[in-house]
This record gives C-alpha cells, sequence and structure tokens, in this order.
C-alpha cells in the first residue's frame, strides 16, 4: 500500500468505528440505520483496500438490507419476514462461498444476529445485538491480533452499554409518568 492510500485507509477505519460505535446513541431506529449504512460504506472502502472481497460482500449485504428496510419503515409498512430471511440467506451463502474453517463460522452468527436486530421495529434489539456482536467480534479480533480493531469493538461495547442503561431509563421514566 502506497502513502496515499494508506492515509485513505486509516481515515476512513477511523471514520467507520466512529459511525459505527455512535449509532446506537440516537433513540429513532431510523437514524441508527442511516448512521450504521455510513459505517457500513466506510467499512466497505476499508475491505476493498485490503482485499478482503468476504467482508466486502457482507458489507453489500449490510448497505441493501439497511437500505430496504427504511425504505419499508419509512412507508409505514411492517418489514416481511421473507425479506429478512432473503437477506439471512444470502448472508449464509456468502458465508460459504468465503468459507475458512471454523472459526470463520464466528463473523457469520455475528451477521446474524446484527441482521436480525434491525428487523425489529424496537431499537433495543439493535443496542442489545451490538453489545453481544462487539464481544464476539472482540474475540474474534483479539484471536487473529488485530488489536487495533479490538479498540474498535471495546468502543462498540461500551457504547452500547451506555445507550442501553440511557434509554432504558427513559422507557422506565416513561412508564412510571403513564401509570400515575
Amino acid at each position: 500500500m502506497n502513502d496515499i492510500t494508506n492515509t485513505i485507509y486509516i481515515v476512513i477505519s477511523i471514520l467507520s468505528i466512529f459511525l459505527y460505535v455512535m449509532s446506537v446513541q440516537f433513540k429513532k431506529k431510523k437514524h441508527i440505520l442511516i448512521t450504521q449504512i455510513g459505517a457500513s460504506l466506510c467499512y466497505l472502502i476499508v475491505y476493498v483496500i485490503k482485499g478482503a472481497w468476504s467482508g466486502a460482500a457482507i458489507e453489500i449485504l449490510e448497505e441493501l438490507k439497511d437500505v430496504v428496510f427504511l425504505k419499508l419503515e419509512k412507508n409505514g409498512k411492517k418489514i416481511p419476514s421473507p425479506i429478512l430471511y432473503l437477506f439471512l440467506l444470502s448472508l449464509v451463502v456468502v458465508s460459504i462461498i468465503f468459507y475458512d474453517g471454523p472459526f470463520s463460522l464466528l463473523p457469520l452468527i455475528i451477521n446474524l444476529l446484527l441482521f436480525t436486530s434491525t428487523y425489529f421495529k424496537n431499537p433495543i434489539y439493535i443496542r442489545v445485538a451490538m453489545l453481544i456482536a462487539g464481544i464476539m467480534w472482540g474475540i474474534y479480533n483479539f484471536s487473529l491480533g488485530a488489536y487495533i480493531i479490538l479498540i474498535g469493538n471495546v468502543l462498540e461495547v461500551v457504547s452500547a452499554g451506555i445507550s442501553i442503561a440511557r434509554f432504558g431509563k427513559e422507557e422506565t421514566k416513561k412508564k412510571t409518568k403513564k401509570r400515575r
């Protein structure tokens, strides 16, 4: 990698981590997904620069899923289950194509969790999935020696935990006020 490509790689990597970590701090699912689309686009660029084609393929699926889900929910429609199943099946197919031993199944499991979490209307599912996924990605990246990405995973877990606590308190206050 030359200096310009390396600089682009570093800047886009930092931006992708920032967008992904900050996405769960938004209250509405729509804003979470829009921010995650930006993060996925950045990750896609990073994977292309690195020649990580399985990661690039998964990010393309992530982009498509988020755009389709946003479009359907914008029109007030519930996301049909077959659309979720189509994206999950596509994820499995991509994972089979790029299968590289049992350890390569961990990213599949993580992405199945994350894809499914965005199906539900309540953003708490996304936040909890990001917390769990952050821990799983952390284990994966630690075992690969990808320590810089591991820092992003730690930030992801912290951000998801903070948002769960923050928005959980708001929901509790709303329910308490309704009972009075």
